[in-house]
């Protein structure tokens, strides 16, 4: 089962979560909705999806805070709304996850900004997370707490 896939299926929840302002069972229903239509419902990992957005929206806060201090000139409610949600999901694994390395995090957020963002975007979502990674321990030392 794909980690890929749900990270695709996260992004488009929580995007539909942020620009609609729908509630999280909403937004995942019709994400499924829309990728079973498009035929890419099959080999994504349920469990992992799940678990990125429980982790996502449990810490969004300290996601927002950590993604506000890296980007440069940026605040973080006036990305495109795309960017954001790779950022907190590329963070999320990095702060969160002890099994995906911070540079397959970083890896798979530049490709879903392939996907879905412009090549700016993808040149930007890659500077913030190189920046995370940087100060990864000093950023997982101040936050260390999970809300789940």
């Amino acid at each position: 089962m794909s980690r890929h896939a749900a990270r695709e299926r996260a992004l488009g929840t929580l995007f539909q979560m942020d620009i609609n302002d729908v509630p999280v069972e909403d937004a995942s229903a019709y994400t499924h909705l829309i990728h079973e239509e498009s035929q890419k419902s099959s080999g994504y990992d349920e469990a992992y999806y799940q678990q990125l957005l429980t982790l996502v929206l449990g810490n969004r806060q300290q996601l927002d805070s950590v993604i506000d201090q890296l980007s440069k000139d940026w605040e973080i409610d006036r990305m495109p709304g795309v960017d954001r949600n790779i950022l907190r999901l590329s963070l999320c694994e990095m702060l969160y996850e002890v099994d995906v390395p911070p540079a397959v995090a970083i890896n798979e957020a530049v490709e879903l900004a392939k996907s879905y963002s412009s090549s700016e975007s993808r040149k930007f979502i890659n500077g913030v997370l190189s920046n995370a990674l940087k100060l990864l321990p000093e950023l997982k030392k101040n936050h260390p707490s999970l809300n789940v």
